[in-house]
């Protein structure tokens, strides 16, 4: 994350000396503004419902892991207690049982959260994609030539600058997709 910043620094900063480098009289005609994804991402009606999914199935996966954890930890209390009393073989057949367990659990944890990443990074595109619709609207009518990302090296901006709250308004505005009115809906 740290490169593709430093990357999206190093573009700006050439896009900022192109412009500068063309005329004072050019650079004193651009409209320049500043946006906080995140902020939009977090706040938008879209990206709390995008939020609310991952949270649900989290503890669907949570639950999962939870009942193999608890499995293994019985077997494993069974050995404990019946370790003395257990023949070799049986013991081994026990234990490798509890090993095969804690391996699954292994798994299904290791599957849980490449779940997760993907689900979230597969929401955040989805949510992005109607920023950026709307972003390019609020760029069209206010005539901007730069709008530059919050959190990719802007130091210090004038307020005025700010669009996010027009693009987070735009966005919690837009008509919601048939599958999302029904989920949020009163009916059976």
């Amino acid at each position: 994350m740290g490169k593709s910043r430093g990357i999206r620094v190093a573009v700006l900063a050439v896009i900022l000396a192109g412009i500068f480098a063309a005329g004072t009289s050019r650079a004193e005609g651009i409209r320049v503004a500043v946006i906080d994804v995140n902020k939009i991402l977090n706040e938008s009606e879209a990206g709390q419902a995008a939020k609310k999914k991952m949270e649900a199935r989290y503890e669907e996966i949570k639950k999962a892991i939870d009942a193999k954890q608890e499995e293994a930890k019985k077997l494993k209390d069974e050995i404990d207690k019946q370790k003395v009393m257990l023949g070799k073989d049986k013991l081994k057949e026990k234990e490798d049982a509890l090993q095969a367990k804690v391996n699954e659990l292994r798994q299904l944890t290791q599957d849980g959260e490449k779940e997760m990443q993907a689900r979230q990074g597969e929401q955040t595109r989805e949510v992005l994609k109607i920023v950026e619709v709307h972003l390019d609207a609020v760029v069209k009518a206010e005539k901007l030539d730069l709008v530059l990302e919050r959190s990719a090296g802007v130091v210090h901006f004038n307020d005025s600058l700010d669009i996010t709250r027009r693009v987070l308004d735009l966005v919690n505005k837009a008509p919601k997709p048939a599958a999302e009115k029904k989920e949020g809906g009163g009916g059976k």
